[in-house]
């Protein structure tokens, strides 16, 4: 059964969220699931724009990639982790354990599944379909130079067909 716990398990973010999280089997890609990640603010940073949004992905299980969705625009400047760097690797979109998703002047909104919805590719899943990896986000305002962070969430035993709820 998925799982997620923050790390530091006392971790606190005001403003930027890991929202709902989801696996699922695509129609006609049978070597392909969709993951989908929503990034979330709370309401009262609902009509804030963002200058730089990104998500980032580490796949903690051995053969498991993150490729661009076949069926959904993935959207974003794609780039994997590399001896602790981040090499942006466009238009190419290799296959990686390690992906940052940075997008540009976007405007994220509150709650539920109506945040800046970002739709991955999953290959390698192995027999039993689970995977466990890292999750999290962040952003820079537009209207000053103010970053902020989410928490880092750990999510595992996450099979295709679940579904997590959204992170604060």
């Amino acid at each position: 059964m998925a799982s997620y716990t923050k790390e530091p398990p006392n971790c606190q973010s005001d403003i930027l969220f890991i929202g709902t999280t989801g696996l699922r089997s695509l129609a006609g890609h049978p070597d392909v699931e969709e993951m989908y990640i929503d990034l979330l603010v709370p309401e009262n940073f609902g009509t804030t724009d963002f200058k730089e949004v990104a998500l980032y992905i580490e796949v903690l299980t051995a053969g498991v990639n993150i490729v661009p969705n076949p069926v959904h625009d993935t959207r974003g400047e794609w780039a994997i982790g590399k001896n602790g760097t981040w090499v942006v690797t466009e238009p190419s979109r290799p296959a990686t354990d390690r992906l940052r998703l940075k997008q540009f002047n976007q405007h994220l909104n509150s709650g539920g599944i109506n945040g800046l919805s970002i739709y991955l590719g999953v290959t390698g899943l192995p027999a039993n379909g689970a995977m466990e990896f890292y999750a999290y986000g962040d952003a820079q305002y537009v209207t000053a130079v103010v970053q902020t962070k989410s928490c880092k969430i750990h999510m595992s035993d996450f099979h295709d067909g679940q579904q997590l709820a959204g992170f604060h």
